[in-house]
């Protein structure tokens, strides 16, 4: 027996909290009206059909102060992505490859790291899935700055790993001028990988494509991109050119990622990858170390987004719930 739609909706709700009070909550009607179901179960529904080794591309990596350094980025993005490649290579054995900027793809392995995933290259990773001995697995691959060498590497990407689904969290997208837009409205391309010819690249294969984001300027928000002009402010410089199938706008680009393994958990009764929040906090407290500092607040902190751990595990503790008393109610 399916799992009743209200608990999708439950967890759609909970991640659409607008605690930073972005003007979020404006957005998440037309997104709705895109699909036809809660966003969570219809981005869950792609990815419950996985079989071991199949691939799933995660872009992310907000360069958050990239006109000081690009070596700066925020850990919303990063976190959120290493509890859903843990989700995708717990529950299904099947390999994440996880695509950021260059200069950061140490520190985006090292947080997928502390959820639990060995980073291997993707002859390892090919391995791993098809020795009987289980071995949890995930891929980071780096992204190019420069136009054509961008999209040559997309189709090579592509190619390679053909994926089942991509995905994008926190990734900011081209803006109609070509550029990339803070959540200010300001010109911050410096140093940024031209990863949004991936998405275009999966659209002409007809792969499924998600975008996930917390400020309209993600990748995919182009799709509600009148929604964005409207209730985000600066919104009508700043929105992602670039549309998704699905695109899911959340309180924080994390909880989105928490909210489709939570998802993922109903759809295929797999309670084992929600995530929890003694796992939030350790991902959380190990970023400053890893040197992801919080976005909003510009500081190597335990915090995401300006709000400390207690915040974030509250949201995670909520999702668990709505999954037991999903599953418990099936």
């Amino acid at each position: 027996m399916p799992v009743n739609s209200g608990s999708y909706e439950l967890i759609d709700r909970i991640v659409g909290l607008d605690i930073g009070g972005r003007g979020i909550t404006g957005l998440y009607a037309p997104a709705r009206a895109l699909v036809s179901e809660p966003i969570c179960a219809a981005a869950a529904r792609t990815l419950a059909g996985l079989s071991p080794g199949d691939r799933v591309f995660i872009l992310t990596g907000s360069l958050s102060r990239a006109g000081v350094s690009t070596d700066i980025a925020e850990n919303d993005g990063p976190i959120g992505v290493a509890v859903l490649a843990r989700a995708l290579t717990y529950g299904f054995n099947a390999i994440p490859v996880v695509l950021v900027d260059a200069t950061i793809a140490d520190k985006t392995a090292a947080m997928i790291k502390h959820a639990g995933p060995n980073v291997l290259t993707q002859d390892q990773a090919d391995i791993a899935v098809a020795t009987p001995r289980y071995t949890s697995v995930a891929v980071v691959e780096s992204g190019v700055i420069d136009e054509e060498p961008a999209r040559a590497l997309a189709r090579d990407l592509m190619d390679r790993h053909a994926p089942k689904v991509v995905i994008s969290v926190e990734r900011a997208g081209m803006s109609a001028d070509g550029t990339y837009r803070n959540m200010l409205g300001q010109d911050y391309s410096e140093g940024r990988a031209k990863l949004d010819y991936i998405i275009e690249e999966a659209q002409q294969r007809g792969i499924p494509t998600i975008g996930v984001g917390d400020g309209g300027n993600e990748i995919g928000f182009g799709a509600i991109h009148d929604a964005v002009a409207e209730h985000i402010p600066h919104g009508d410089v700043l929105c992602a050119n670039l549309a998704t199938d699905i695109v899911y706008p959340v309180g924080v680009s994390n909880w989105g990622c928490y909210a489709i393994a939570a998802a993922l958990a109903l759809m295929a009764n797999k309670p084992d990858i929600v995530h929890s929040a003694a796992l939030e906090r350790r991902l959380i407290e190990a970023s400053p170390g890893i040197g992801l500092i919080d976005g909003t607040t510009g500081k190597l902190d335990a915090t995401v987004d300006g709000m400390p751990a207690p915040v974030h595990e509250s949201v995670v503790t909520l999702l668990a719930q709505a999954v037991q008393k999903g599953l418990a109610d099936d």
